[in-house]
């Protein structure tokens, strides 16, 4: 499949978009619990309170000038302050998964090598969460629903909106204890098949952009290799623009735990247009930005200018002194924007400045890169 560019999908360079989740209005307070969304528009106040709401972060995206719009993950439930539901929503509409409510998460990856960080983040998912995700019999695709769930963001602008599939086979597997399969081959090919057949489905139904988040260094380093082929099962014959987001982890997560150096040998022939990877929170190391420039290797880079780690409103310089250093090792038509990770920690005043900042240091960046080559 030809390599693409968003730089060519929406005609300027440094185009401007984020990862997914986004501050809910303060006024929405469903949650779907589990439910079939279709189940859930049965009723009226749902219903239109979800479309509302959508409609609500769409217009805020629009208002600050991004190119590449996201739902907002409205259906991903609200648990304790956090979106819990980056793992829950998919976990609970795949036939073959039992959550059960408990004090600790059984890890199957828990007495094997750990990543950086994973023993932060195992006691923050366990404080979050309080169940256990067990396999007890053959995985099998429920109402996930990921086609629909677009088509509702998709209708409320003429911008590309992408359909974000979240999370990702690799990463959903090591919250998951297999008691049914035992053989983790086994367990990812069926998730990814899962995720393939929703990725198709949205594409079928219009969907431009495709983003998969699967942080598959949290599983152990002599699978990663394997891991590549699940998320290219995924993404096999998939005709979109198709994105891999890997960041560092939620908002709650530590800082700049993705091994992206080590990693990159494994996943530099991924079968995607674009890895979009963490940098505003690390500085935008100059050594993970010259893989990149790697010879033979002509993915597009979604640079996180915006940091998903505090609560800092990034100035419109810094975003563009970022974006320069990026170009040093990158061509230009070969970057885009985006945050590190989801904003959904954030107020949606918060939240919107950051946006607006991304979109106004690529200006600033544009105007610059222009004055110096004429």
């Amino acid at each position: 499949m030809p390599q693409q560019h968003m730089s060519d999908l929406t005609g300027k360079l440094f185009p401007c978009s984020f990862v997914g989740s986004y501050p809910r209005p303060s006024w929405y307070g469903y949650n779907l619990g589990g439910r079939d969304i279709l189940q859930a528009f049965r009723d009226e106040d749902f219903a239109q309170a979800y479309r509302d709401g959508v409609r609500a972060m769409i217009g805020d995206q629009e208002e600050v000038g991004l190119d590449v719009l996201t739902d907002g993950h409205l259906w991903y439930d609200k648990h304790q302050g956090f979106i819990a539901s980056f793992v829950l929503y998919n976990m609970e509409r795949i036939d073959g998964i039992e959550i059960a409510p408990t004090v600790e998460i059984r890890n199957p990856i828990s007495q094997l090598e750990k990543a950086p960080g994973m023993e932060e983040i195992s006691a923050i998912m366990e404080a979050i969460f309080g169940a256990t995700f067990t396999v007890v019999g053959d995985l099998k695709r429920g109402p996930m629903r990921h086609a629909f769930n677009w088509s509702i963001a998709q209708r409320c602008t003429a911008k590309p909106v992408k359909a974000f599939f979240a999370t990702g086979p690799v990463e959903l597997s090591t919250f998951l204890a297999d008691r049914h399969y035992r053989d983790r081959a086994a367990l990812l090919r069926e998730l990814a098949d899962i995720y393939h057949t929703e990725m198709v489905e949205a594409v079928e139904s219009g969907a431009k952009v495709v983003e998969l988040d699967d942080l598959i260094f949290l599983a152990p380093r002599d699978e990663w290799e394997f891991d590549v082929e699940i998320l290219n099962r995924v993404f096999d014959g998939i005709d979109a623009y198709r994105i891999w987001h890997c960041c560092h982890g939620g908002t709650p997560g530590p800082v700049g735990i993705a091994p992206y150096r080590e990693l990159f040998p494994y996943v530099r022939d991924l079968q995607v247009d674009s890895f979009d990877w963490s940098f505003a929170q690390t500085g935008f190391p100059d050594d993970q930005l010259a893989l990149f420039a790697e010879p033979g290797f002509d993915k597009d880079l979604g640079l996180g200018v915006i940091s998903n780690k505090n609560y800092l409103i990034e100035s419109p310089r810094e975003v563009a002194d970022g974006i320069n250093k990026a170009v040093r090792y990158v061509e230009p038509a070969r970057v885009h924007l985006t945050s590190d990770c989801g904003l959904f920690a954030y107020s949606r005043v918060a939240a919107k400045a950051k946006l607006r900042s991304m979109v106004k240091g690529a200006e600033l960046a544009r105007q610059e890169l222009s004055a110096a080559s004429s």
